[in-house]
């Protein structure tokens, strides 16, 4: 299976303007592999069943009380606080280099001593589940003299529409090292435009189909967890703009028949306490129908390693009996910024030999 590539030259940049004028910068291309994947429409489904669950009514409180315990500063805040080193000519967001790219978060700043001081601009909560920050130490580029633009490399996934409130942190460092301030600002970045964003990435199989239950460490590009998988099944990851993301593997000789998946949504947890765990799993085997199989009399798990453990705080596991007769292994897990969802079939006659081989992938996960 081949990857299509994809180029364009319309990259640009919207910003909240201060009365410091400001024109596009110049435009740029690259390019980019996507392909073309049809959507597990069933799981899209389950996992939204599970997020309205899992999203409790003090969530928005919880994500609230994070934000103010941040102290943001606003632009007009600044016009007093950092006048000594810097004025804000805008904040906003860069359009990505190829077609149904993500917003890249971006600060433009007019620096007003590039000789004593060295600006420095942070952008957090990046990649998919928020967990990744930028540093850019550098600008992308310049506008006259004292003009300077700040572009995160990865793109915002989490988006809410039509604004997704989104803050930086400015730093200014003298040249001798020394912190002289550092200010998280906040603002509404308009996504609209995004809507319609995508991205697919396909992984060739990295060895031939030997053996059936072999597992190899496999490194997403858009999930920031690894897992372990059949290294003779093709993959391929898809994200769309609504934070849904999957993770398919199939056998390039069976190209049709689903061998396992990954699905995620984003959803504000907070505090996994007794009786929401317990509601999550009833909804999660309703999700599946009424002939859920329960494999133990617990079906409570934890991944393997204690680092993820504290992200992965729960895990639960089942095996669905389809309307066809036909069985399917279902781990589901919960994180404080999303639901986990892991899928699949048995396609072999040992189904106890596919059972014990996709309950240590589901305890495989691993913060990358």
């Amino acid at each position: 299976m081949t990857a299509h590539c994809l180029r364009t030259i319309n990259s640009g940049l919207e910003l909240h303007l201060n009365p410091i004028t400001w024109r596009n910068w110049p435009e740029s291309c690259a390019f980019v592999c996507a392909m073309n994947t049809r959507p597990i429409g069933i799981l899209t489904a389950v996992l939204l069943i599970l997020v309205v669950t899992a999203a409790t009514a003090n969530s928005q409180a919880l994500l609230q009380s994070n934000r103010s315990a941040r102290q943001m500063d606003t632009i007009s805040d600044l016009k007093v606080k950092g006048r000594a080193y810097y004025h804000i000519a805008g904040l906003g967001s860069s359009e990505g280099d190829f077609v149904g790219a993500f917003p890249r978060p971006t600060a433009v700043l007019q620096v007003l001593d590039t000789i004593n001081t060295r600006i420095a601009v942070r952008f957090p909560e990046l990649g998919l589940l928020g967990l990744r920050e930028d540093t850019a130490w550098m600008p992308s580029f310049y506008v006259g003299d004292s003009l300077r633009g700040f572009v995160s490399k990865t793109p915002l996934l989490s988006l809410s529409f039509p604004k997704t409130q989104y803050f930086v942190f400015i730093d200014v460092w003298s040249r001798d090292g020394r912190l002289l301030d550092s200010r998280p600002v906040e603002y509404d970045m308009n996504v609209e435009k995004y809507r319609s964003a995508k991205l697919a990435y396909y992984h060739e199989p990295t060895s031939g189909l030997g053996n059936e239950t072999l597992r190899r460490r496999f490194i997403p590009t858009l999930l920031p967890l690894t897992l372990e998988a059949n290294p003779g099944w093709g993959s391929t990851e898809t994200l769309d703009s609504s934070g849904t993301y999957a993770l398919t593997f199939r056998d390039p000789r069976q190209p049709t028949r689903l061998e396992l998946s990954v699905t995620l949504r984003p959803a504000l947890v907070g505090k996994i306490d007794s009786e929401m765990w317990k509601n999550f799993k009833m909804k999660a085997e309703l999700a599946f129908g009424a002939k859920g199989i329960a494999v133990s009399s617990e079906n409570d798990f934890n991944v393997h390693d204690s680092v993820t453990h504290r992200f992965i705080r729960e895990g639960f596991e089942f095996v669905a009996r389809n309307q066809d007769s036909t069985l399917e292994y279902v781990a589901a897990f919960l994180t404080p910024r999303a639901i986990l969802l892991l899928l699949a079939p048995f396609n072999q006659p040992n189904q106890q030999l596919e059972y014990d081989y996709f309950r240590e992938i589901a305890r495989s996960f691993k913060l990358d």
